[in-house]
């Protein structure tokens, strides 16, 4: 099977994934094009580097492309998208994401339930 692929590839039929960004190298490099730091501001970069950050599982990122979404920031404002990136980050324990979603939750319960959560969060979080 992998000589059948290598050759494959050799042939020019298949070809190579292209490799996968670090979360964290992805989401300096969204950094850097929101605040436009060593290179030209540009948000429409900075959200697709920002989504390839929170798609490699960083909360942060999850986060922050909630804002962006939410705001239209670099892209078109969705908040369907940004509610679920907010629960993602907020499911792996990200404090603002949590706050977040106490904030917007009707329910005074869960509202207060996601408070909690976030407050314990915030006690946990390294620097």
């Amino acid at each position: 099977m992998k000589a059948l692929l290598l050759a494959l590839t050799l042939a020019g039929a298949v070809q190579a994934a292209e490799p996968v960004p670090d979360a964290q190298a992805a989401y300096g490099q969204a950094l850097a094009y929101r605040n436009g730091t060593g290179v030209a501001p540009d948000a429409a970069l900075a959200a697709r580097w920002m989504e390839t950050a929170a798609r490699a599982g960083l909360p942060q990122a999850m986060f922050t492309l909630a804002n962006m979404l939410a705001a239209g920031e670099g892209v078109a404002r969705d908040e369907a998208a940004a509610r679920r990136w907010l629960e993602q980050a907020a499911d792996l324990g990200h404090p603002a994401a949590l706050q977040e979603l106490a904030l917007r939750e009707p329910d005074p319960r869960k509202a207060e339930l996601l408070m909690r959560q976030a407050a314990h969060a915030l006690q946990h979080v390294s620097n």
